[in-house]
């Protein structure tokens, strides 16, 4: 039975003014379309995020900082393992309804608070979404066995976002600042960049030619913080569906050249998207548990 810091908060007067600050320090934004005026700001960075509440009569004396913990039993379990610890309990501040906190003090009197746990919340228990089946390519002849394995890992990179919140796929716990949706997006550009422009020849499709990538190499990465995670996961799909067919028009031994005057193969890009898709994935597996405790292939 433990916590996890679920926040570190700060109680003042302008909520939106001093989230605009830290998240400016921070290369951080505030989430969700705060706006002046708002009782509660989220700053999302490379770190664990802020909030930042309105208390406008927060006493010079008083806690201004302080970290929100949630449970992962119950919090009345919590707080007795807290106060078991050495912390005690300050004015209790919870609602007959279960929701609120209860405010403590550590052994050298700093506040922090434990909230209710998901389950108190009602949030779903996590979910394991057990292993998807492998299909029969194990024996197949080379070009079946490389587009059945690459289809497999694209169905698990869209397995791994399905049904996953707004919030949870812009906010990253990662110092990187890496998200699930910005990983989708990338999966997109890696797509289309190796097999309908870099095979093909083709003119690269929309966004890619007009995105400014000279000012944000990573524009890929950010931009789909930006936007809804449906719109990734559809261009997503659509980047798959152009390498399929181009996969279709191409026997592995065809090559390009690229940028560098390097001459590759079909069978390179196959190879080369198994490994960066599954290495996705693997980014994607742990976002997703940190997210909402989802895991499974």
């Amino acid at each position: 039975m433990t916590s996890a810091v679920n926040y570190t908060s700060f109680d003042c007067g302008d909520p939106f003014a001093l989230g605009t600050f830290w998240a400016q320090v921070l290369g951080g934004r505030v989430q969700d379309e705060g706006a002046p005026g708002d009782p509660a700001v989220l700053v999302t960075h490379a770190g664990p995020p802020l909030l930042f509440g309105l208390v406008p009569d927060a006493a010079p004396t008083r806690n201004r900082v302080h970290l929100d913990l949630e449970p992962d039993a119950s919090s009345e379990q919590e707080v007795a393992r807290a106060v078991a610890l050495g912390a005690r309990v300050l004015p209790d501040r919870t609602h007959p309804d279960g929701t609120g906190w209860v405010v403590l003090a550590d052994p050298e009197g700093n506040e922090f608070r434990i909230g209710p746990s998901a389950s108190e919340r009602g949030e779903p228990a996590p979910v394991d979404t057990g292993e998807r089946a492998m299909p029969a390519i194990h024996a197949a002849a080379e070009p079946a066995m490389l587009t059945g394995m690459l289809d497999w890992y694209r169905a698990g990179v869209l397995s791994k976002v399905e049904g996953m919140g707004q919030r949870a796929a812009t906010t990253s716990p990662l110092r990187t600042g890496t998200t699930a949706a910005g990983l989708v997006k990338h999966l997109a550009l890696v797509e289309d960049s190796w097999f309908t422009h870099g095979l093909a020849r083709r003119p690269e499709p929309a966004p890619w030619a007009q995105a400014p990538f000279q000012d944000d190499p990573d524009w890929e990465f950010h931009s789909a913080n930006e936007q809804p995670l449906a719109d990734s996961i559809a261009l997503y799909r659509a980047a798959c569906d152009r390498s399929r067919a181009v996969t279709a028009d191409h026997s592995l031994d065809d090559t390009a050249v690229n940028a560098r005057g390097r001459t590759f193969s079909l069978r390179f890009v196959l190879l080369h998207l198994v490994e960066e898709t599954a290495r996705h994935l693997g980014h994607l597996d742990l976002l997703r548990e940190l997210a909402d405790g989802r895991t499974g292939d």
